[in-house]
């Protein structure tokens, strides 16, 4: 009897291993519904180590739709007038019991929500917050919470200043800093360099960032062994310069990226004179044309 017990607990723990590696989606709408031993593992603490949310719902203004929100509607039959953000995301939370490594936030989460991840997963390594969180009333001091924390994710710059300063107190171990598709100015460049000057690895993929916020960078933190500036906008992938202060970084990537495009109002009267604006004239003839055809053929 003894042995057997031993040989359940030995397929439920390789089991647990194997789900561990899938993500909270599949743990939520695909793993439970397998079988009653399957749904067993998806509640080991274990499985809930790491935790990227799906966007399961759209930002504000955006309006894509999200085949994950409907599901979840569906599969656990709670209708869209009983759905709360914060519930969600704490239902998920809860389910690591405080063994979370690795959370990554989705567009519509709250500040409350927040709150509960940092009070319920203080071991957190790896941090993702969405722009609009940041944007929101959200309490950066949270974050100070963290104090194991490694890699850092911001979807905005906003309160760079105040989230640094706090990361630079209470989260020592800070290793990786991520700003992709942010808006880099001088002020947040600055920031960087007096908050975290021994940064060791930087992504600014897809970022705003002008060519002097960049040298800014890469004149204040020395310690840098990565930096990836692909694809942004604000300076040349070939800035000679550039290409001179990273030299001693061993991984430095800047490929795509382009000065940013600026155009006079001098620039777009000269581009307008060029226009033909009669072929727009008769583009609207055409489709008013169509619209009386139409009307023609709704009142026979």
């Amino acid at each position: 009897m003894e042995d057997e017990r031993r040989w359940e607990d030995l397929k439920m723990d390789c089991l647990v291993k194997v789900i561990e590696k899938v993500g909270v989606e599949s743990l939520l709408l695909d793993v439970p519904f397998v079988c009653k031993s399957w749904h067993k593992a998806t509640l080991n603490p274990s499985c809930w180590k790491n935790l990227v949310f799906p966007e399961f719902e759209p930002e504000p203004f955006e309006f894509d739709p999200y085949p994950f929100y409907d599901r979840f509607l569906t599969e656990y039959r709670v209708g869209e007038d009983r759905f709360s953000v914060n519930d969600f995301i704490k239902l998920v939370v809860n389910r690591s019991r405080g063994s979370a490594v690795s959370v990554k936030l989705p567009g519509c989460c709250t500040a409350e929500a927040f709150e509960h991840v940092a009070n319920v997963c203080p071991d957190l390594v790896i941090l993702g917050l969405p722009r609009f969180l940041l944007y929101g009333s959200i309490n950066v001091e949270l974050i100070g919470k963290f104090k194991c924390l490694a890699i850092l994710s911001l979807g905005c710059c906003h309160e760079l200043e105040k989230i640094l300063a706090v990361v630079s107190v209470h989260c020592k171990f800070l290793l990786h800093l991520i700003l992709s598709n942010a808006n880099v100015g001088k002020d947040e460049a600055t920031a960087i360099v007096n908050l975290m000057p021994n940064i060791k690895r930087l992504t600014l993929h897809r970022a705003n960032i002008d060519r002097d916020s960049l040298v800014v960078l890469l004149q204040g933190c020395k310690d840098l062994d990565y930096l990836d500036a692909r694809d942004c906008i604000g300076f040349k992938e070939d800035d000679e310069e550039i290409s001179r202060l990273a030299s001693n970084i061993k991984m430095f990537m800047c490929e795509g990226s382009k000065e940013r495009l600026s155009f006079s109002v001098e620039d777009m009267l000269s581009a307008m004179e060029n226009i033909d604006f009669s072929k727009f004239a008769g583009m609207f003839a055409e489709v008013d044309g169509d619209e009386e055809e139409v009307d023609e053929e709704v009142n026979e």
